[in-house]
């Protein structure tokens, strides 16, 4: 199951890759330094974010540049850098892009962003936009890299153990007194979307809050998840023409099934005692591009462990309103990037 699923996102995000102009290869020498002693943060624009859908407010587009890797650009905002960088893992060399405002800030928030297999965290930096959103609202991120064949959301023991590598990221990236270590975010797309599901089974107690786009609960997660003790918020992006990830699930019932958007709502559901009504609304149509949003909340659900869909009717295996996608359509009425922002941002652990 997974893998046909894998070798059907490699021919489609292979070709992404190549459209919006990234690949591996290093960025920049050294590490970013933290925030210097005293030092003020230059002053970046005022802008906010649309809390319907995601957009920022601004006026006219943020300026952007190409910062080259030797290989293909990676484009971010003016007033952000990035830099590729390496640790070692249980004897492993890997590679992560680390991306955030050049003005130094103080104990600044982190989000972990999982890109897709076969692409790489340049991709995933150039389709989700996210350097916009980290320039204005002030957080960084960090972009590891998977090895050859994706993101181990399975705990294949014959792979790398990527929850001790970005475990280990985290915890070198807090060492060095860059980010808050109470203020640690994690999302992902497609099967970086299945890792960000393993990361909110086997690393709560360092995550604050977790956004899955494009990926469901597959039965032999559940089963290898558990109930974690500690439980915390999660938003998920899902849309119903995916071709990938169905959106209603791929041998559901089976032991190596994939479950649908209902069966994973339903399973995070009980873990966190979300036993209130469960409220869905449809969302402005903002744009002629074939679909329709719908978020829906579920209620009563344990304290600081909300729990929310965000459906997008006709949209395919693609992050909302990002760059376009090879893999169906792209919904041009929400920006899962700064929806996930929104959501994620108040929650520490």
């Amino acid at each position: 199951m997974k893998s046909l699923q894998v070798a059907i996102a490699a021919l489609a995000l292979g070709l992404l890759s190549a459209c919006t102009g990234s690949s591996g290869s290093d960025i920049g020498p050294g590490p970013a330094p933290g925030p210097s002693p005293g030092s003020a943060p230059e002053p970046t624009p005022t802008v906010t974010i649309d809390p319907v859908s995601g957009f920022l407010n601004t006026t006219s587009p943020i300026e952007q540049q190409n910062v080259n890797s030797g290989v293909a650009p990676l484009r971010i905002a003016v007033g952000t850098t990035a830099t590729s960088e390496t640790i070692t893992v249980a004897g492993t060399s890997r590679r992560y892009v680390l991306l955030r405002p050049t003005a130094a800030l103080s104990n600044p928030p982190l989000l972990v962003m999982l890109h897709p297999a076969f692409t790489t965290p340049e991709t995933m930096a150039n389709t989700t936009q996210v350097s916009d959103y980290a320039l204005t609202q002030g957080f960084w991120v960090v972009l590891p890299h998977a090895q050859p064949g994706g993101w181990n959301d399975d705990l294949a023991p014959s792979r790398d153990d990527d929850v001790l590598f970005i475990s280990q990221l985290i915890d070198t990236l807090v060492a060095q007194g860059s980010v808050d270590p109470t203020r640690v975010y994690a999302t992902g797309f497609s099967n970086g979307g299945f890792m960000a599901q393993r990361l909110a089974c086997d690393l709560p107690g360092k995550i604050a809050a977790f956004a899955v786009n494009a990926a469901t609960m597959r039965n032999a997660m559940v089963a290898t998840c558990g109930s974690p003790s500690v439980q915390r918020p999660k938003l998920y992006f899902l849309g119903t023409a995916d071709v990938i990830v169905a959106y209603n699930g791929v041998f559901p019932e089976m032991p190596n099934g994939q479950r649908s958007a209902d069966g994973t709502m339903a399973f995070w559901s009980a873990q966190q005692a979300c036993d209130g009504p469960v409220v869905s609304a449809q969302l402005p149509d903002r744009a002629v591009d074939g679909t329709r949003v719908t978020r829906t909340v579920y209620g009563g659900c344990r304290a600081d462990t909300r729990l929310e869909l965000y459906t997008i009717n006709g949209g395919g295996h693609a992050w909302p309103g990002g760059e376009s996608s090879l893999l169906g359509v792209t919904t041009r009425d929400i920006q899962a990037t700064g929806l996930l922002w929104l959501f994620v941002k108040s929650y520490r652990r």
